[in-house]
């Protein structure tokens, strides 16, 4: 499920948007001065879907619809309660009747309604359970959308850690780059563990399915293929995930059965490899056409990525620039931890970037999303993230017709 539009009146007791993706487009750009509210939205929309509904308890608004595809629309709203006279946020969940084209109601609760009784300290768990089992559609629906959020600050993380018996917690800072690099030795390992795997199977499978085998390539068949695999080969020997060299026996018509058998479980065996590969690839092409001052990116299963200089030598990952930083960290997140078919929220992704790297973002998100296939919404206030895309762009400063 997607989202088509977002309707919020009253924000901060000042604002109204009707913002709306553009048909057929997968990309919004939301932009405005400080203090208009781009932020808030993408934290409205994050804490919906993950049930933060006590957001919605401290946040000064009147009204919050969405509109998603499939005709279901969720409005969140402050209204009288019934019991007590007292204004409470009810959220409503409708469907539109396609006779009448209008929307009815086939869920509404009351926030503060559903945590009576409830002294959990961690409410938010016991309402999603309590939704759960009360309102299993109203369930489906936010399951629907899962939303990744990459904010503002990506350059360090904060983890506490409480020590066991004492009550005091430790908090430590953790560099994202360092764990990220870290994070692709973990996802590297994966795809190797998965690799061998597949090379038992088809090793220990081999004798029967030679016997079997009936779709015999032809010479041609055999060259072509070979040529693809060849090509991938080199590819993952340079990523340092395929480290022998497999020798391509000639095509004999006497061979050619065994032969392609031979060629389909390589290709398989090497097919492991395609999801990450792909992403290594745009990974590292992205960030070597981005001419780092003398430095470029490398890829090691031990290592993960690390930088080196135009003369050979390897740099701490923290030496490198702020701006450089930033642009590892972002497109990491948006290519290896981005799950496909998500709602990706995008807060500032200009922080630190130089003018001419701002201008190729919108390009990169486009490339990555061949792959991942995201609606994101973007907030920004650098003209130059949007470059020439203004027909993605609602601006919050524009003026109320």
């Amino acid at each position: 499920m997607k989202i088509n539009s977002i309707k919020i009146e009253k924000l901060f007791d000042i604002f109204d948007y009707d913002i709306s993706f553009k048909k057929n487009e997968n990309i919004l750009i939301i932009t405005g001065a400080n203090g208009f509210g781009k932020t808030m939205i993408l934290n409205i929309i994050f804490s919906l879907f993950n049930r933060q509904f006590e957001f919605f308890q401290k946040l000064v608004f009147e009204k919050i619809t969405l509109d998603l595809d499939k005709n279901i629309q969720i409005v969140i709203y402050k209204a009288l309660a019934n019991t007590n006279n007292r204004l409470r946020i009810f959220y409503r969940f409708s469907e539109k009747d396609s006779a009448t084209n209008e929307y009815k109601a086939f869920e509404i609760f009351d926030y503060a309604n559903e945590f009576e009784g409830i002294t959990n300290i961690n409410h938010e768990i016991m309402l999603s359970r309590k939704i759960y089992e009360r309102f299993p559609r109203i369930n489906v629906i936010l399951n629907s959308i899962s939303v990744y959020l990459i904010k503002e600050q990506r350059l360090i993380e904060k983890q506490e850690f409480f020590t066991q018996g004492l009550q005091e917690s430790t908090t430590i800072i953790i560099q994202t780059i360092e764990k990220y690099a870290d994070e692709l030795t973990h996802n590297i390992s994966y795809f190797s563990d998965s690799a061998l795997a597949k090379t038992q199977e088809l090793d220990s499978s081999y004798p029967n399915r030679l016997i079997k085998e009936k779709n015999i390539f032809s010479e041609q068949e055999y060259t072509e293929k070979y040529n693809t695999l060849k090509t991938k080969q080199e590819k993952l020997t340079k990523f340092g995930l395929y480290e022998s060299k497999q020798d391509f026996p000639a095509y004999s018509q006497d061979d050619a059965k065994a032969l392609t058998v031979y060629l389909k479980d390589f290709e398989l065996k090497l097919g492991v490899f395609d999801e990450l590969l792909e992403k290594l690839e745009l990974f590292t092409n992205i960030l070597n056409q981005r001419r780092f001052t003398f430095k470029s990116i490398n890829i090691n299963p031990k290592k993960g990525f690390y930088f080196t200089t135009s003369q050979g030598k390897q740099l701490e990952l923290t030496q490198l620039s702020s701006g450089e930083q930033h642009e590892v960290v972002l497109l990491y997140e948006l290519i290896f931890n981005v799950q496909s078919n998500v709602l990706v929220l995008i807060d500032e992704p200009e922080i630190s970037l130089h003018i001419t790297w701002q201008k190729e973002f919108l390009n990169d998100l486009l490339k990555i999303n061949k792959i991942n296939k995201n609606q994101i919404i973007i907030a920004t206030h650098a003209p130059s993230i949007i470059n020439d895309r203004w027909d993605l762009v609602y601006n919050l400063e524009q003026p109320k017709k």
